[in-house]
């Protein structure tokens, strides 16, 4: 089973038009932000700047992009992995500390 990483993109291929801005705003509108985040991210490289491709190795600018993508993020899925992560390391502590007593 994979790890759920508490976020995923969930909507591509947005065209990056009008049509794609109003659609943008109204989840923006509707989103429950004290539970979910949402980041966009421009998808496919316009054509005018096909050759300069290598300036957006890590990805273009969203004026830049023909399409949007939008990621989003579950606070309390990261909130769980972050306790999850504290704990296994509060134990990994004390592990070693009583491993560090016994060796005395």
């Amino acid at each position: 089973m994979a790890q759920d990483k508490g976020h995923i993109y969930m909507f591509s291929e947005i065209p990056n038009d009008e049509e794609g801005q109003k659609f943008l705003k109204q989840l923006k509108k509707y989103l429950n932000k004290s539970r979910y985040s949402i980041r966009v991210k421009g998808q496919y490289l316009i054509d005018s700047e096909k050759y300069q491709w290598q300036l957006y190795s890590r990805g273009q600018p969203i004026n830049k992009s023909k399409c949007l993508r939008i990621y989003i993020t579950d606070y309390l899925t990261q909130e769980k992995r972050y306790d999850i992560f504290l704990t296994n390391y509060d134990n990994e502590n004390k592990i070693r500390k009583i491993k560090e007593i016994v060796a005395w």
